[in-house]
């Protein structure tokens, strides 16, 4: 949200007042305030499952959370290095977008996929589909989407995300790269988010067998 001083211009209001202001609201629960972010309107993290080949979209919308997605840009291009040892040296359809939670920025998105694979799509369609649904609808690709390969890391915001996230340039943020990859094992697209690090939080279950406490050599009975 914005700064003391911000609201205070708008509503021609002291910085005191503005401040005793929204202290009742952070009292009431409404907003808070943390170190490197400022006032921040209160709202649960979205959680996000590690353990489910999905689109973040989906997930939203099995919590109650309208996603909608607006495209910064799209464009062909060569890949950089990296992205070539992951796709492949071809030309890229490479396009950028932020994803929204209720209308509230949630995620600066950019996708690359082989521009081959994406000759038919439209600006529309980035903007209506996920590039899971567009692949595995459209029959561009000879095998399903069917797994990914998920990394992530805490990072101090760059500014152009700050900007496009409304959040101050140098907070943290969670950046996570992802390939995904066909029922064959070959890569199709690469895909880099950065996420606000107070909007969400990821979830993953652990399980394995019970393990015997027994001295070894020996066995436990009922």
């Amino acid at each position: 949200m914005p700064s003391e001083a911000v609201l205070s211009t708008l509503y021609e209001a002291s910085r005191i007042t503005i401040r005793k202001a929204l202290e009742v609201l952070r009292n009431e629960g409404y907003v808070d305030s943390r170190q490197g972010f400022g006032w921040l309107v209160v709202s649960p993290p979205l959680r996000q499952s590690l353990g489910r080949f999905s689109t973040i979209e989906d997930q939203m919308a099995e919590i109650g959370v309208r996603p909608r997605r607006k495209v910064l840009d799209s464009e062909i291009r060569w890949p950089s290095k990296e992205i070539a040892e992951i796709l492949g040296e071809q030309e890229m359809l490479r396009v950028r977008r932020i994803n929204l939670a209720d209308e509230l920025p949630f995620a600066r998105v950019t996708v690359w996929l082989p521009s081959a694979l994406a000759k038919d799509f439209s600006l529309s369609d980035y903007e209506q589909n996920s590039f899971y649904q567009l692949l595995n609808t459209r029959n561009v690709i000879k095998r399903p989407l069917s797994r990914a390969v998920q990394t992530i890391s805490a990072i101090a915001i760059a500014e152009e995300d700050a900007k496009l996230l409304g959040v101050p340039n140098g907070s943290p943020a969670l950046r996570c790269l992802r390939t995904t990859f066909d029922s064959a094992g070959d890569a199709i697209l690469f895909s880099e988010y950065v996420f606000p690090g107070h909007l969400t939080e990821f979830v993953t279950e652990m399980s394995g067998e019970v393990m015997s406490i027994a001295p070894s050599g020996l066995r436990l009975v009922d």
